[in-house]
């Protein structure tokens, strides 16, 4: 009888691994390259030219080149490698795309940057640096203009979903929340089937993988993680913030789940069972927290501003006033 071998781990397999380092709690917010990348991963994935196994099999096979590239640098390549294989793209015409590209913006004039003011807000951040145009930038440029070309998306469809993500997805998470604290019964429909519960609400969570609703108790908390990359609910809480991507929170939650949520600031009791569900990318989840003592008789406006994103992650509770 044969064996099967077992496979090497590979970048992304780092869920419970040993990993001491602090979480940056902190989110660092994005640049407009890296909102155009994810809108791209997105529109690619709408329109099923590509699906998340693809890309992450060539983000696993970039080797030692993993750790010296970014999220978003990994994710491009891996999208533009992936429909060329799909036939959407063909390589040289990727690669003769980019060179025209990267001569329009040599062609530019373009300023110096200005010294950082009190006029900037605090999340403010360029796309470029002194180090010259951003190479992943302008290959999705020519991913998406040959796209195009090709009547394969629009550009309509990318500019909606960087505005959707700006304005509409961060707050559709809060709003289901809100519903479920204020009708016991709508509770129910969210946790026994979470997405026609949610579409009840006018909420299109288009393609989203399956939805499911964790409600929290007063003896169990739920946290999510995505132990394998950043699978998250994208259409109902926006974009994943810097720290749910991380090395540190996606191998660290799974295994020492109260130290992490010590480090958000969230103190549990120490008869409280903490839950870790890892996501994937047939299945998100979304945490439904405990309403608190001191909402009674709020509207659902006030309460939606106290259901903040983290909550829906699971690292924090909401706090009334």
């Amino acid at each position: 009888m044969s064996s099967i071998p077992i496979q090497p781990m590979g970048p992304h397999d780092i869920g419970g691994q040993p990993d001491h380092d602090p979480i940056d709690t902190t989110d660092h917010g994005m640049t407009y390259w890296e909102k155009h990348a994810n809108a791209m991963m997105m529109v690619a994935a709408a329109n099923k030219l590509t699906i998340t196994d693809e890309r992450r099999r060539y983000i696993e096979g970039l080797g030692e080149r993993y750790y010296e590239m970014t999220y978003f640098e990994r994710h491009s390549e891996a999208l533009a490698n992936a429909l060329c294989e799909r036939g959407h793209i063909d390589e040289k015409n990727l690669s003769d795309r980019k060179a025209e590209i990267t001569r329009r913006f040599e062609e530019t004039p373009t300023l110096s940057l200005p010294e950082p003011s009190e006029h900037q807000h605090e999340d403010f951040k360029e796309d470029e640096t002194a180090e010259g145009f951003n190479d992943f930038h302008i290959l999705n440029l020519a991913v998406q203009e040959i796209l195009q070309e090709k009547k394969l998306i629009t550009a309509e469809e990318v500019r909606a979903m960087i505005e959707g993500f700006e304005s509409d997805y961060p707050s559709r998470g809060a709003k289901v929340v809100a519903r479920a604290w204020m009708d016991p019964d709508y509770h129910n429909r969210l946790i026994e089937d979470a997405r026609p519960a949610i579409e009840e609400l006018g909420i299109d969570l288009g393609r989203q993988a399956r939805i499911i609703a964790l409600a929290n108790t007063p003896t169990v908390h739920n946290a999510v993680v995505c132990t394998l990359c950043s699978c998250y609910p994208r259409f109902l809480m926006g974009h994943p913030p810097t720290w749910y991507k991380s090395r540190s929170y996606r191998s660290r939650l799974v295994h020492e789940p109260r130290a992490v949520l010590r480090e958000f600031g969230t103190e549990l009791p120490e008869d409280t069972t903490i839950r870790v569900h890892d996501s994937n990318a047939d299945m998100r989840y979304i945490v439904v927290p405990m309403r608190p003592e001191g909402t009674e008789g709020w509207t659902s406006e006030q309460l939606e501003e106290i259901i903040t994103r983290d909550c829906l992650v699971g690292v924090t509770v909401p706090v009334a006033g």
